[in-house]
């Protein structure tokens, strides 16, 4: 049982600041205009809980797969804070008290579905990247018909770049975001 000193203590405050900057670049990925001005997704609140999902499903992928205990332990930070979010955004469109457990209940079989999937895929091989993200997108309806493959080539080179990525840059509460459309470097390696 976590005593209420540990979750008080300077370390436990690092790593609470750490998911905040992590899930803030997150948002700032997930909902850029630049996925949603060009027609690639629409701008309704459930494609904008894709794009949110599909983006966590980024880290949810990769910082468990890190060696340092603290970053394979911020998913469980980053998850809670896009469902308080997703709680706000709810609030603010009008939702009353009454109905807001179900919506978010209903958002997040949406988010973790999609989410668990694109890590699915993720943590296949590379040069199936593409085309398994591409079938996901559109079993799921994530962008307008058809541009599903631009979708996946952003994700598929985020996913590199992520990969590419030391883990000091994620402790530092940072992630390696690229606007769309992102480019994929073969080759690189964890530094």
């Amino acid at each position: 049982m976590t005593s209420l000193l540990t979750l008080f203590s300077p370390a436990a405050r690092k790593q609470a600041r750490r998911a905040d900057a992590l899930y803030r670049g997150l948002m700032a990925a997930a909902l850029a205009p630049d996925l949603f001005t060009g027609g690639l997704v629409a701008d309704d609140m459930d494609h904008r809980v894709q794009m949110v999902a599909v983006h966590a499903a980024l880290l949810a992928w990769q910082l468990p797969l890190r060696p340092e205990p603290d970053l394979r332990r911020l998913p469980e930070g980053i998850h809670a804070r896009v469902f308080d979010g997703f709680d706000a955004a709810l609030r603010e469109t009008g939702v009353g008290d009454a109905s807001i457990a179900r919506k978010v209940r209903k958002l997040g079989e949406h988010y973790y579905g999609l989410g668990a999937a694109v890590a699915d895929t993720l943590s296949g091989a590379p040069e199936g990247w593409e085309p398994d993200l591409t079938e996901v997108f559109v079993r799921n309806g994530v962008t307008a018909a058809g541009r599903e493959s631009e979708l996946a080539a952003h994700v598929a080179a985020l996913a590199e770049a992520f990969e590419a990525s030391p883990s000091d840059i994620y402790l530092a509460g940072d992630a390696p975001w690229q606007a769309f459309p992102a480019t994929r470097r073969r080759g690189v390696a964890k530094g």
